[in-house]
């Protein structure tokens, strides 16, 4: 548990180093003629409205916590977002749901930022359709599992960092 502990702490570390987004060459081209300051201002942030690196890192963080939560108290998690009890399969495919998740995260930090975000965004959505939103139709939560929407504004810029 320990060297897990460890590994989880290292992962979440390295996932929340943030590059500085000036250093980073323009590689697209607005849609739209935009004047010559804004386009000179995305210009230096890489493109985006939003810096792709800090999205990606305030990705990271939102959904390692939600991870960790599954990986270290699954039962909690469980008994703080759904009105049903737990029982040993909901904690079993809890952890491993949290540590695919983890495991996802690491590897984004590892990869190129411009082609971490797409995949982190189509994950994030993914993630909001068959996860909260699904629950939130379909299953009998409790008022704090209303905390899950708070995807919506992660979601929002990571469209804006595109």
């Amino acid at each position: 548990m320990r060297a897990f502990l460890v590994l989880a702490a290292l992962a979440t570390s390295s996932a929340l180093k943030v590059a500085d987004p000036a250093t980073k060459v323009a590689t697209k081209v607005p849609a739209a003629k935009l004047p010559s300051s804004a386009a000179s201002a995305l210009a230096l942030r890489g493109g985006g409205v939003v810096s792709g690196s800090v999205w990606l890192k305030s990705f990271s963080a939102f959904m390692g916590m939600y991870a960790v939560g599954f990986v270290l108290a699954p039962a909690t998690v469980i008994e703080q977002n759904f009105d049903t009890p737990y029982d040993k399969y909901h904690l079993f495919i809890s952890r491993l749901s949290g540590i695919a998740f983890l495991t996802l995260i690491y590897t984004f930090s590892t990869m190129e930022t411009a082609a971490a975000v797409p995949i982190a965004l189509t994950m994030a959505c993914l993630t909001a359709v068959f996860g909260p939103i699904y629950a939130e139709l379909k299953l009998e939560t409790k008022p704090a599992h209303k905390m899950a929407f708070l995807m919506a504004p992660l979601i929002v810029s990571g469209f804006l960092a595109l």
